[in-house]
């Protein structure tokens, strides 16, 4: 069984070889060709050339496409703070409130900025891996995209004391978030990731979520045509996980490093993939029996559920990961999955 298989079937609630491992190592490519992160997230095949290394190194259950938020920032008229060790992010929002973020045009995202070089890069890794490999993209959750556009401050702001200037900018994102993800899907893309911010307890109450942003959430996934996860981004998702079921294309959810797995497959249900929840910060700095041993806690909490990720929980796995520590999540995955008379 190939990783795309495994995957597939797993989301799908049928048996496979092993529980799939997923690590979202999109700058981490960078570290194995000895390729600049502005170079890297530049340039289509510099990047592909990146994800290659990734698979070839660890065989992980996935090939992600490029995870840039930054990108979409720019391509609405934003700038972008590059770094030596981490992807790049928003340095000047395009906009100072919700109200300017209304008003700016939608980019086109054939053309816009550095949006052609994720589309080419997408394309270029599903003709290499296509049913070999799943290709993943990652996007902004309707709720959290305003923030690339405004700053967060800005936008919960506008959020909190001025609901019908926040509730026309989350219709105008949204239509250009519709288009976004569905070219990302026609460009090759097998799964999109929502981060979704907005549903964590980190950032908003759960009523804030519910009133605010999911008819929105809800109104995207209807118009985005293919498959979805949604992701905490790392933060606490139980507050809201629930909610997410019924959710059109959704087929699973990234829980944060701090929920209790147990406690989310309850509330998430029997009939979606949950994935997770290894704490990103932890994999740089704690050692590979450590991490193995975490790998397997959350293995025997959640994986018995069925329809079962092991993942790390959070944006790009740091730079200063060591690669043991990636390989002891893959091994442990391998000695769970392994028939009970052969496990050590």
């Amino acid at each position: 069984m190939n990783s795309y298989q495994r995957v597939m079937q797993t989301l799908s609630g049928h048996p496979v070889d092993r529980l799939p491992v997923f690590a979202v190592l999109g700058a981490y490519g960078a570290r194995l060709t000895g390729t600049g992160l502005r170079a890297m997230y530049s340039d289509a095949a510099a990047y592909v050339a990146s994800q290659r290394a990734v698979e070839e190194s660890f065989g992980f259950d996935l090939v992600l496409a490029p995870f840039d938020f930054s990108a979409i920032s720019e391509a609405f008229g934003g700038e972008t703070a590059w770094s030596a060790v981490q992807p790049p992010n928003v340095r000047r929002p395009p906009a100072r409130c919700a109200a300017e973020a209304v008003a700016l045009p939608l980019p086109d995202p054939r053309r816009a900025g550095r949006l052609p070089v994720i589309l080419e890069a997408t394309r270029q890794l599903a003709r290499l891996y296509k049913e070999k490999v799943p290709v993943v993209a990652v996007l902004p959750g309707p709720g959290i995209l305003p923030a690339l556009l405004t700053g967060l401050d800005q936008w919960l702001e506008a959020l909190l004391f001025r609901p019908e200037t926040a509730a026309k900018l989350l219709c105008h994102s949204g239509d250009f978030l519709v288009s976004w993800g569905n070219a990302l899907l026609a460009a090759g893309a097998d799964c999109l990731v929502l981060t979704e911010g907005m549903a964590t307890a980190e950032i908003a109450p759960r009523a804030l979520f519910v009133d605010s942003v999911l008819p929105h959430l809800r109104d995207v996934a209807s118009r985005i045509d293919g498959p979805k996860i949604i992701s905490s981004t790392g933060g606490r998702m139980n507050q809201t996980i629930d909610l997410m079921r019924g959710l059109s294309g959704v087929v699973g959810v990234i829980t944060g490093s701090k929920d209790d797995l147990s406690e989310s497959r309850r509330l998430l249900g029997p009939d979606l993939t949950l994935i997770g929840n290894l704490d990103n910060l932890a994999l740089p700095s704690a050692g590979a029996a450590e991490i193995y041993r975490m790998s397997l806690d959350c293995l025997a909490k959640a994986a018995p559920g069925g329809r079962f990720i092991l993942a790390n929980s959070g944006g790009d796995i740091p730079l200063a990961t060591p690669a043991e520590n990636l390989l002891a999540m893959l091994g442990a995955a391998a000695i769970y999955s392994a028939p009970s008379g052969s496990r050590s």
